[in-house]
């Protein structure tokens, strides 16, 4: 698969995003016969990272609505996929705005729809937020991603996304590179 694109660049996108802190509420019984109980400390579950299939699933998905929203210059389907967090950070103006640079060299990242994305490191949920890093070996250019998601009704929605485009490496040696230290993972305010 060839990427269509006017002159080699590499563009990266970061999306920083403020997080709203969330408050539980409890109920509690207006008369009791019984002494209290001690209440048990209600640990929410770790959300699972979830099988390769879902994550090929968030990957591609992301990366096509990424590519789509370029391509239209509508990026009003990108943010409904985000998360509530991503939603209120990211407005359709700011993404297209910050995606600028894709539109004015013209990338198109849909060959990605045929190629099986490559992970780098273990995909791991920290601090509730599942982290996908990676490549789409697509040639001349690979597209390189770094997905956030978190839970939202039940599902995984993007949170954070950083994209960008670089020259293909053979996939082997791609994949036997030693991790080198990775950015702050996308997340945070302005």
């Amino acid at each position: 698969m060839t990427l269509r694109f006017a002159k080699p660049i590499l563009v990266s996108f970061v999306c920083a995003l403020m997080l709203t802190p969330v408050l539980a509420q409890t109920r509690t019984a207006a008369v009791s016969l019984r002494p209290p109980a001690p209440a048990a400390a209600a640990v929410p579950a770790q959300p699972q990272v979830p099988t390769p299939e879902a994550m090929i699933v968030l990957i591609r998905s992301s990366i096509v609505a990424l590519s789509h929203a370029n391509l239209t210059n509508n990026y009003s389907v990108l943010n409904a996929l985000g998360s509530p967090s991503f939603k209120q950070a990211n407005p359709p103006a700011k993404l297209q705005q910050l995606f600028a640079p894709f539109r004015a060299n013209n990338i198109d990242m849909n060959p990605v729809v045929f190629v099986t994305p490559q992970l780098k490191y273990q995909p791991a949920v920290q601090e509730g937020r599942l982290r996908l890093v990676g490549f789409f070996p697509t040639a001349p250019l690979q597209v390189n991603y770094d997905l956030q998601f978190e839970p939202s009704g039940g599902v995984w929605r993007l949170f954070g996304i950083a994209v960008d485009l670089s020259a293909n490496q053979p996939l082997a040696q791609a994949l036997q590179q030693p991790p080198k230290q990775t950015k702050k993972p996308v997340s945070g305010g302005r």
